[in-house]
């Protein structure tokens, strides 16, 4: 229950990590540059992620880490606002998309003020009413860490597009589990993990889009050589490929996007609209075994009600918190815990079952009614 840390491997993953080694590395090596795509593979698995959140061809590309990638869609963002020195966010936003942000305002020095909304103080029209004329770009995550609680795209863009600022989106928690339509609600700029409900493996890089409309003026900060217009020309001047390409910086990690391939071959005969649904009714099914099964024994849903509000996961509260996702991984149910009290249950509509849902809850209950968590071995904490 937790393809909100890291989805399931597609059951054919070796059989790609098993041909890439044997036959692409060690008998091909430097031709499966071409001859197996390692080149090419940052912009066809781009294409593939564009159908499952709302892109165009050519609009996202796989590259680096969430972090790396937001940092320079960051810069990229203020660098199209050179005359705007507000950066619009919030204090609950994921820790690494701040330090992100305010790492590249100081490597910028021109003077830009990261405002944040406070923790508690942070609805969709608390973070709208941040956004002034002054506001070069709202940096936010599409769904909150702790809570699952989601974000108004639409309704935070137009805000944005109002004011003459940009979007930059985390779509880490969301991508692959819930509706997701960036050019219809015209986003600017997006970064996501690919390791969670899309199913990468770990280590499996991330992805940048950026929408076409900022191509001819796009400045990432950042440049390499794979982001170079002609890569093989090995030219002394930075001429930057087309689109999102320009954010392609180094030589690709080519295993670890193999499980990544795997996933997005899956992805390819799925309809992401009834995944969507599937995914709406599995999460719905946990609030109700939650009210019915788990509220007598002290448990609290952290999560939004409606589905509209929420993310990938259902977060519950309990005292025990870490001591309970400790029993729990005892009992062979697997979730996640975030201070102080989150207990994080993740859906993916491509591997959870409905049942799956009810014997994680009933192993839960059992939990809580044997009082099996208080157990001094569940008193520390061993997972992530």
């Amino acid at each position: 229950m937790d393809a909100n840390s890291i989805g399931a491997p597609p059951r054919d993953v070796l059989d790609h990590l098993r041909r890439t080694v044997e036959e692409d590395w060690a008998l091909a090596r430097r031709r499966s540059w071409g001859e197996a795509g390692w080149l090419e593979a940052a912009s066809a698995l781009g294409d593939g992620i564009a159908r499952v959140v709302g892109a165009d061809p050519g609009e996202i590309v796989v590259t680096d880490s969430t972090t790396i990638n937001l940092f320079k869609a960051v810069v990229g963002a203020l660098n199209l606002r050179p005359k705007r020195t507000r950066i619009v966010s919030e204090a609950a936003n994921f820790p690494t998309d701040l330090y992100a942000t305010q790492s590249a305002i100081d490597l910028l020095g021109e003077g830009h003020a990261l405002v944040l909304a406070a923790d508690g103080h942070d609805s969709d029209d608390d973070l709208c009413a941040l956004i002034d004329s002054n506001t070069a770009v709202v940096v936010l995550s599409l769904v909150d860490y702790r809570t699952s609680r989601r974000r108004n795209l639409a309704r935070i863009n137009a805000a944005a597009y109002a004011a003459g600022a940009l979007t930059v989106w985390d779509l880490s928690h969301g991508a692959g589990a819930v509706p997701i339509d960036l050019n219809g609600d015209r986003t600017d700029f997006a970064v996501s993990c690919t390791y969670k409900y899309l199913c990468g493996g770990p280590g499996a890089p991330a992805f940048f889009f950026a929408a076409a409309r900022h191509n001819d003026a796009l400045d990432l900060g950042l440049k390499g050589w794979l982001g170079h217009a002609d890569q093989f020309a090995f030219e002394l001047g930075h001429r930057p490929a087309a689109g999102a390409r320009r954010a392609l910086i180094g030589t690709p990690p080519v295993l670890s996007t193999i499980g990544l391939q795997a996933a997005m071959a899956v992805w390819a005969g799925v309809d992401v609209s009834a995944a969507a649904q599937k995914h709406e009714a599995l999460s719905s099914l946990m609030l109700d075994l939650t009210d019915q099964e788990l509220g007598p024994f002290g448990v609290s849903v952290a999560s939004p009600r409606h589905y509209a509000e929420r993310g990938g996961h259902i977060a519950l509260r309990h005292p025990g918190g870490n001591a309970l996702v400790e029993a729990l991984a005892d009992a062979d149910v697997i979730c996640s815990f975030r201070t102080p009290d989150s207990i994080r249950f993740g859906f993916s509509p491509l591997t959870t079952r409905y049942v799956d849902i009810w014997d994680a809850v009933a192993r839960l209950r059992d939990v809580l009614k044997n009082e099996t968590w208080r157990e001094d071995r569940f008193a520390g904490r061993s997972s992530i």
